[in-house]
This record gives C-alpha cells, sequence and structure tokens, in this order.
C-alpha cells in the first residue's frame, strides 16, 4: 500500500464515522419530535398517546443528539489533525510490533513502538491504530524500523510511516509500557 493510499483510506474511515455521526442525530431527533408532536413523523393520530410526553424520547433524544454532535466533531477534526502532525512534525525512528486483539465482534490493531536511540525513555507506546491499511496482518509478528510523529499537543505517537505506507493513532488509545514488554528482551 502506497503512501497516498492510506491517506486515502484515513479519509475514507473520516467520511464513514462523520456519516455514522449524522445518522445518530437525526436518530436524536427523531426522538425529540416523538416527545413534542409524533405526527410530524408520520405517527398517526391514535397511536401519538405512547410518544408525546413520554420523557424516555426527550432522553433519549437529547442524548443522541449530543452524542452525535461530539461524533462529528471528532471525525472531522482527528483525520484532519493527524495529516497536520504528519506534515508539520520532526519524525523520529523507532521499532515497531503489531499486535492484535481478536473478539468475537471486532478485531483491534495495536502497534507496540519503542525508541532505541541513546538517552531515549525506556517507555515505548501501545498505540491503538484506527483505519488500519488492508494488509496490516502481513506486519503480524514482524519487528520492523518506522519513523514515528509526535503530536505536539500529547508528546505521543500519532502517525507511524513504514515502508508501505502510514499506520494511525486512534484518539485516546496511546498507553506508556515499559519497552521490554513486546521487544523481545
Amino acid at each position: 500500500m502506497s503512501h497516498q493510499t492510506s491517506i486515502a483510506t484515513l479519509r475514507k474511515y473520516s467520511i464513514i464515522a462523520w456519516s455514522a455521526s449524522i445518522f445518530l442525530a437525526a436518530f436524536g431527533v427523531v426522538s425529540l419530535l416523538l416527545f413534542v408532536r409524533p405526527s410530524l413523523i408520520g405517527v398517526y393520530s391514535d397511536s401519538t398517546s405512547g410518544y408525546e410526553g413520554n420523557p424516555i424520547w426527550l432522553v433519549f433524544g437529547t442524548l443522541f443528539v449530543i452524542l452525535g454532535m461530539v461524533f462529528q466533531s471528532i471525525a472531522y477534526r482527528w483525520p484532519r489533525h493527524l495529516l497536520h502532525v504528519l506534515s508539520t512534525q520532526l519524525a523520529k525512528p523507532m521499532r515497531l510490533q503489531i499486535e492484535v486483539d481478536g473478539g468475537s465482534d471486532h478485531t483491534q490493531y495495536y502497534a507496540c513502538l519503542s525508541d532505541d536511540t541513546v538517552g531515549a525513555n525506556p517507555n515505548g507506546w501501545r498505540v491503538g491504530l484506527w483505519a488500519p491499511s488492508p494488509d496490516i496482518r502481513d506486519l503480524i509478528g514482524h519487528e520492523l524500523s518506522t519513523i514515528v510523529y509526535i503530536d505536539p499537543q500529547t508528546a505521543e505517537p500519532a502517525v507511524i510511516e513504514y515502508a508501505n505506507g502510514y499506520l494511525w493513532a486512534m484518539k485516546g488509545a496511546v498507553i506508556s509500557c515499559p519497552a521490554s514488554t513486546y521487544s523481545g528482551a
């Protein structure tokens, strides 16, 4: 996978997340309309008594609208922030190993990073990956040399550049850990 394909994959995931957040907010608006006036969304007048004024529709409607707006903001800002870090920050070489946490309902990929430079922090990072590339399974079990772009706001890895593209850090999924736990030492 090329670097441009990695950026296109990030944008595709961003659009999917943004669309899901729009759907969530729309469901919240429908719930609020059920609370206020169900006939506006096609509920027959003889059935409105079960919806109109029922506080559960107000609670869920408000919750879904707020969550939808928060997720829209994250889905819009985080990919832009990652691309900004990629284009403006200096990179530092590190070692990379990919871990897989496969459950029955999802699979999560993690990048385990360690810095071998003299005087470097002995801790590494376990980074949850967002928008993983289709060829990420080929990286499992191999130790790779990578270039890592550090987020200046958090001093944590944000973008990992390897030979075939980029790996993107998931917002809030970076954990500092001892480098020896995954470096083979």
